[in-house]
């Protein structure tokens, strides 16, 4: 009879200390559900300046040549802060021209042109599923546009932002990105990738 009690009592024991080990804190979501865009982040809380290209190596590259259609295409992405668990969203993409005449007109940056609606295609909106807590997509500008002329020596921009999530909050701040375009060492980078085709 002692035997059996014991038993019962140590399955009891380790019934809770089994169900404690799977329902601890550390499986809890924690952190601010805020969706922002972490280009906007790359200057450390300066500006939300974002210039493409970004540096000299390989690695440092934030756009890609696609030659096949003709396009660089600048990477962008959206990202929520805080470990939610599995909730999937989307937001829209935007321009803010208004931004980006305020930008041009200050002088703040150099031989700075706004980046016509014409030359650059975004989506419309992104998505992103509940497994993941952000995704990429791409600026995609013409090549011959940017051989274009009228834009030698200048930095195209435009601010690219977002808008109206479908679940959780927009962050206060880094929710627009100014992409800044230096075409001469753009057109350096697209001769380089064409010279190896």
């Amino acid at each position: 009879m002692k035997t059996k009690i014991f038993y019962i009592i140590a399955a009891l024991f380790f019934a809770i200390g089994f169900v404690a080990c799977n329902d601890g804190d550390g499986d809890a979501d924690y952190g601010f559900g805020y969706i922002y865009m972490p280009q906007a982040t790359i200057s450390g809380g300066l500006n939300n300046n974002y210039y493409v290209p970004s540096g000299s190596g390989e690695y440092t590259y934030n756009f890609k040549v696609d030659l096949t259609t003709n396009k660089v295409k600048v990477i962008l992405g959206v990202l929520r802060s805080g470990d939610i668990g599995n909730s999937a969203y989307s937001v829209d993409i935007v321009s803010r021209t208004d931004t980006t005449n305020q930008i041009i007109v200050s002088g703040a940056i150099s031989n700075a042109l706004i980046l016509p609606a014409s030359l650059y295609s975004l989506p419309n909106s992104v998505s992103v599923s509940g497994s993941e807590s952000g995704t990429s997509f791409y600026m995609e500008i013409p090549i011959d546009a940017l051989k274009m002329d009228q834009y030698t020596d200048k930095n195209l921009v435009m601010t690219v932002g977002l808008a109206n999530p479908t679940a959780f909050q927009l962050s206060p701040k880094n929710t627009s990105t100014v992409v800044i375009i230096n075409v001469n060492s753009l057109r350096t980078k697209i001769e380089e990738a064409q010279a190896e085709v």
